[in-house]
C-alpha cells in the first residue's frame, strides 16, 4: 500500500502523545522505508514498525505477541511499548519496540573471540529450543504457516531443478530427496526462524541480543543453526559442537541436520524471486544455492 511519509510521521507522533509511556517529544524520522514495513524512531531508542499490508500487520501484530510472552532468555529481546490503532493515515496500526543496546555482528566480532561467541550463541539457542512455556509454545504453533515455511514446495523444487544442470542438478535431486525423508520426521521445537549475524546483537565483543522475531515458530533446531554457516564452514562447525555439547546432540548427525536446512534456507531466496518476476535476485539466490550444496556435499571437518 502506498503511504504518505509526510502523513505517516504526522499521524505517529500525534498518536505518540496518547501513549502510557512517557515520550521525550524528539523528532520522528524514517530509519527504512521497505515493500511490507515502514521503520521509523522516536528519539534514541524508540523504534515504530508500521506494516504497509494486512500481512505485514497480521506479522506484526503476531511478532509483538511472540516477544511479549517469550521467558527471560541469556540474549536480550525487544522490548514491545506499545500498539498504535489503526486510523486513515495509519490503515494498519504501528507497533513501538524499545530499540536494543549493541551493534550487529560481523565476521571480525565473532572470530576476535570465537569460544566465547560460540558459546553465547549455543546458550541462547538451548534456552529457546528447550523452552517448555506453554504460552510460548501456543503461539508459536498459532502461526498458520507454521512449519510450511521449512516444507520443501513442489513449485521451488521443480523450479530450481530446471535451472540447474549436469551435476548440479544431480546433487539438489540428492539434497532434496534427503532433506524431506529427513523433514518428515524431525523434532519441533522453539526457533527464532532466521538466525544469522545480521540478526544478532554485540557488546564489548559478546553477544547481547536477538533481533527480528518475525519467523519465530516451531521446527527443527537446525533451522536456527544454519545460518551461523555465513561467517564460514569452520566457524560454523565450531557453533554445532559447542550446540551439541550442551544438549547431547550427536555432532555428526546435527551437522548434517545442519547442512540440509542449509540449503532450505537460500532456496527461500528463489521463490521470492520467482515470485515477484525478479532476474537479479534470482540469479544472486541461485549462486547462494550453489555454495549451499556444496558444503552438503562436504563430511564434517
Amino acid at each position: 500500500m502506498l503511504l504518505d511519509p509526510d502523513a505517516t510521521l504526522e499521524a505517529v507522533a500525534s498518536n505518540l502523545q496518547d501513549l502510557p509511556f512517557p515520550w521525550s517529544g524528539d523528532p520522528v524520522e524514517i530509519v527504512g522505508w521497505g515493500f511490507s514495513n515502514v521503520v521509523l524512531r522516536a528519539g534514541a531508542d524508540v523504534l515504530i514498525r508500521v506494516p504497509r499490508t494486512p500481512g505485514a500487520k497480521d506479522r506484526s501484530q503476531r511478532t509483538a505477541e511472540v516477544l511479549r510472552r517469550l521467558p527471560l532468555l541469556p540474549l536480550a529481546v525487544p522490548e514491545v511499548l506499545g500498539v498504535l490503532p489503526a486510523g486513515p493515515r495509519l490503515p494498519f496500526g504501528a507497533v513501538l519496540l524499545r530499540k536494543l543496546p549493541g551493534a550487529v555482528v560481523d565476521d571480525d566480532v565473532a572470530r576476535a573471540d570465537r569460544e566465547a561467541f560460540t558459546g553465547d550463541l549455543a546458550a541462547f539457542l538451548s534456552a529457546l529450543h528447550n523452552c517448555g512455556d506453554e504460552p510460548v509454545l501456543d503461539i508459536l504453533r498459532a502461526d498458520g504457516a507454521g512449519r510450511a515455511v521449512d516444507v520443501l514446495d513442489a513449485a521451488t523444487a521443480a523450479a530450481t531443478a530446471d535451472l540447474l544442470a549436469g551435476r548440479e542438478r544431480q546433487v539438489f535431486e540428492r539434497w532434496a530427496t534427503a532433506y524431506r525423508r529427513w523433514f518428515a520426521g524431525a523434532e519441533v521445537v522453539p526457533i527464532h526462524g532466521d538466525v544469522w549475524p545480521g540478526n544478532l546483537l554485540h557488546t564489548s565483543g559478546r553477544l547481547s541480543g536477538a533481533l527480528d522475531w518475525d519467523e519465530a515458530r516451531v521446527g527443527p533446531r537446525a533451522v536456527d543453526l544454519c545460518g551461523v554457516w555465513y561467517l564460514g564452514r569452520d566457524f560454523a562447525e565450531e557453533a554445532v559442537r559447542a550446540y551439541a555439547a550442551r544438549n547431547a546432540c550427536d555432532f555428526e548427525v546435527l551437522h548434517e541436520e545442519t547442512r540440509l536446512a542449509g540449503v532450505r534456507r537460500e532456496l527461500r531466496g528463489v521463490t521470492w524471486s520467482l515470485r515477484h518476476d525478479d532476474p537479479e535476485e534470482l540469479k544472486e539466490s541461485l549462486d547462494k544455492v550453489r555454495r549451499s550444496l556444496r558444503e552438503f556435499l562436504l563430511p564434517p571437518g
